[in-house]
């Protein structure tokens, strides 16, 4: 691949139906090049891939490593390692999250500002279901524009931006965070220094009451399905911010929770209940829709 100020790297499976508008909406903020890894799809994403793959914008790899082995951590060490002397910037995200800058049309210009860090994280925005219940062919962005409130537990997770040249390995099998060179800290947005700090002792001792509890999550602003936290409190997302869909319609999510039980993500607290949060209507992502229904259209 030819050098890149800012790329992308992302692991998916079966995820076809969602890989041109993810792609598309990501070269409209300045997404140079995507570097993706197949966990072993049957719904042939060469054939969505194919216009990216000729035009050299998308690298694909075969990653047919099981999940819970983790085939995550260790395509995200591989992609660091083939990207150390060719990206500047190297986002680590899923085909569901969307990364883009409330405050610049673009993402380069946002970070250029922190060129003296290793990375930088940017926080989730949750969004729900929208209260449909059924799949359609509409951009992801457009139908599902409820979310959580900004400061609920679960959006205070972070994915990393980050300098593959600075970057030692992933931390955990949960891949939001990273070691970097001589000790460096990745900063958020204020650039205040980010720490993980693990807290499964407080997750394993709840673990038994999942069922019991399940509907005080909310409610209690408890966050089950984590085993770590970051050592800012503030859930900032001015200059930076992931929309991120987990569950989509209800069709949507029993078709990935066909397969993602094999990892048991879904068991105990109802994943679905949990992450479907339509409290706010921010329909911010709508500024890309006529852009990204002319590349789609293209």
């Amino acid at each position: 691949m030819t050098r890149a100020y800012l790329a992308i790297c992302a692991i998916f499976r079966d995820e076809s139906a969602y890989l041109a508008e993810w792609i598309a909406f990501h070269r409209l903020i300045g997404v140079d090049h995507f570097v993706l890894y197949d966990n072993g799809s049957r719904d042939q994403p060469e054939r969505v891939l194919a216009p990216y793959l000729d035009d050299g914008s998308v690298t694909l790899r075969d990653w047919p490593v099981p999940f819970h082995q983790y085939a995550q951590r260790d395509a995200y060490a591989d992609c660091i390692e083939r990207t150390r002397n060719g990206v500047r910037w190297l986002a680590l995200i899923d085909i569901d999250e969307f990364l883009f800058s409330p405050a610049s049309p673009t993402l380069p210009p946002v970070l250029e500002r922190y060129e003296e860090y290793p990375a930088v994280v940017a926080h989730w925005q949750i969004y729900g279901s929208s209260n449909q219940a059924q799949a359609s062919a509409t951009p992801v962005i457009e139908r599902f524009q409820r979310r959580a409130p900004t400061d609920w537990v679960r959006n205070r997770k972070v994915k990393s931006i980050l300098s593959p040249a600075r970057t030692v390995r992933p931390l955990g099998m949960g891949c939001h965070h990273f070691e970097y060179e001589h000790g460096a800290l990745a900063v958020n947005e204020r650039r205040e220094p980010v720490r993980r700090k693990p807290r499964k002792r407080y997750k394993n001792a709840l673990k038994r009451f999942y069922p019991q509890l399940a509907p005080f999550w909310n409610f209690f602003n408890l966050d089950p399905y984590s085993g770590t936290d970051i050592s800012t409190r503030n859930i900032v997302v001015d200059q930076l911010r992931i929309n991120h869909y987990p569950v989509k319609s209800r069709q949507e999510f029993l078709k990935k929770a066909q397969y993602k039980r094999e990892k048991r993500r879904y068991e105990g607290v109802d994943y679905f209940a949990y992450h479907d949060r339509n409290d706010v209507f921010d329909p911010v992502l709508d500024r890309y829709l006529p852009g990204l229904r002319d590349a789609l259209d293209r």
